[in-house]
C-alpha cells in the first residue's frame, strides 16, 4: 500500500507530468484515430483486409487468418476514439468473422473482443462452435482433413520449418490467447506452445517473436514453465523468460528482430508489440517502464498514413498496423509515467510469482 505521504506525491507527480509524459492522451489519441481510420479507409467490401495492403480492388476476397491482429487493432482504436466509422467498420469485420468457416489461431481473441465491445456473445458462440468443438470432438475440417486440437497444432508446427521454425511458438500461443478468450480448452495448445519454447533457434528468423508469443500465452493463462532446451533454455520459469524477453529491447525503446541484434536499426515493430502485449499481460506494474519505451517507439514510426510497417522505412502492412494499435492499448496513463520520471512509484508486492 501506498502511505498517504507518497499518494500526496503521487498526485503532485500527476500534475507536474501530465505534459511532459511521452504517451499523453493526446498523442495516443492522435495516433489511436490515424491508425483506426486508415484501416477504415482499407477494408474490402467483406468485412476484411488485403495483405500486406492493397490490392486496388475493394471487391475482392480477403484473406482468411489476418482478420484476428487487423480487426483487434481497429477494435483497440474504435475503443480509444469512439468513432461512429471506425465502429461501423468493425461491425462489418465482425460479419466478415461469422462467415467464416475456416479459423486461425487469432480467430478466438477477436471474438472475445467484438462481444465485449457490442456487448453480445454471438462472436465467440460462433468460433466455439464452429472450431474448437470440432476439434475437440476431432471433426474440423481443414482441406478435406479432419482434425481434433492436438493433430491441428502439429499441423501448424509442421508447416512452420526451416527459417520460419521459430513462428511456430508464436503461432501456437495465439492459440492459447484465443482459447482461453472464449473459454475453450487450452491444454493442447499450451503442450505445443511449450514444445516449440525449447526449440526456438536463436541462429533463425523470428526467435524474439517467438519467445514474446510464449511470454504472453504463458501469462494469460498464468502458467508457469521451465524451458529445457533452445535459446532460452536458461530460463527457469516464466519469470525468466519474461526478463529474457525485456532483454531484446533496444536502447529502452523498440525490440529486436533476433536476441544476438541489439543494436539501433534492428527494431521491429511485430515484435515489438507483442513484446508489449506480453510483458503487459505477465506483469503490467513490473514492466511499465519498458512498456513506455516500447510504446514511445511505436508512435515514432508510425507511418503519414497512419499505419505502420515490418521496420521504421519499409511498407505498410495491414496487420502490423492491426498489432501496432492493439499494442499501444497496454501504455501507461500519463500519472503513472509521472511517478516512474520521480521515482517515486512506491507500490507494494512486484511480479505475480
Amino acid at each position: 500500500m501506498m502511505s498517504q505521504y507518497k499518494t500526496s506525491i503521487a498526485f503532485a507527480a500527476c500534475a507536474l507530468f501530465a505534459v511532459t509524459a511521452m504517451a499523453t492522451p493526446a498523442t495516443l489519441q492522435t495516433a489511436m484515430q490515424a491508425g483506426g481510420d486508415r484501416l477504415v479507409s482499407l477494408q474490402n467490401n467483406d468485412g476484411g483486409w488485403d495483405w500486406p495492403l492493397d490490392d486496388g480492388d475493394p471487391a475482392n476476397d480477403s484473406p482468411l487468418n489476418t482478420i484476428g491482429p487487423i480487426g483487434m487493432g481497429l477494435a483497440e482504436a474504435y475503443l480509444a476514439t469512439g468513432s461512429t466509422t471506425q465502429q461501423a467498420a468493425l461491425t462489418t469485420a465482425g460479419n466478415f468473422l461469422l462467415a467464416k468457416t475456416a479459423f486461425s489461431p487469432s480467430d478466438g481473441y477477436l471474438a472475445a473482443q467484438l462481444d465485449a465491445v457490442f456487448g453480445v456473445s454471438t462472436y465467440s458462440a460462433h468460433v466455439q462452435t464452429n472450431f474448437y468443438d470440432k476439434l475437440a470432438n476431432g471433426t474440423y475440417n481443414r482441406e478435406g482433413t479432419l482434425y481434433d486440437t492436438a493433430s491441428y497444432v502439429q499441423r501448424i508446427r509442421d508447416i512452420r520449418s526451416g527459417d520460419y521454425a521459430n513462428l511456430a511458438a508464436w503461432d501456437i500461443a495465439i492459440g492459447v490467447v484465443g482459447a482461453a478468450a472464449v473459454g475453450a480448452d487450452t491444454s493442447a495448445w499450451l503442450a505445443g506452445t511449450k514444445a516449440e519454447l525449447d526449440e526456438i533457434d536463436a541462429g533463425k528468423w523470428y526467435d524474439v517473436l517467438g519467445l514474446a508469443g510464449a511470454v504472453y500465452a504463458l501469462s494469460v493463462v498464468d502458467e508457469d514453465y521451465d524451458t529445457t532446451d533452445g535459446a532460452f533454455a536458461s530460463a527457469a520459469n516464466l519469470s525468466e523468460l519474461a526478463e529474457a524477453l525485456e532483454a531484446c529491447q533496444i536502447d529502452g525503446g523498440g525490440f529486436s528482430w533476433n536476441e544476438a541484434v541489439l543494436t539501433t536499426g534492428n527494431e521491429a515493430i511485430q515484435e515489438t508489440a507483442y513484446a508489449m502485449l506480453a510483458l503487459n499481460a505477465y506483469d503490467s506494474t513490473e514492466y511499465e517502464a519498458t512498456i513506455l519505451g516500447a510504446g514511445d517507439f511505436l508512435l515514432n514510426v508510425q507511418i503519414a498514413t497512419g499505419g505502420w510497417g515490418y521496420y521504421d522505412g519499409t511498407s505498410e502492412n495491414n496487420e502490423v498496423t492491426g498489432e501496432a494499435l492493439w499494442a499501444l492499448s497496454t501504455v501507461p496513463e500519463p500519472c503513472t509515467v509521472g511517478l516512474l520520471a520521480l521515482g517515486a512509484l512506491a507500490i507494494a508486492g512486484g511480479r505475480r510469482r
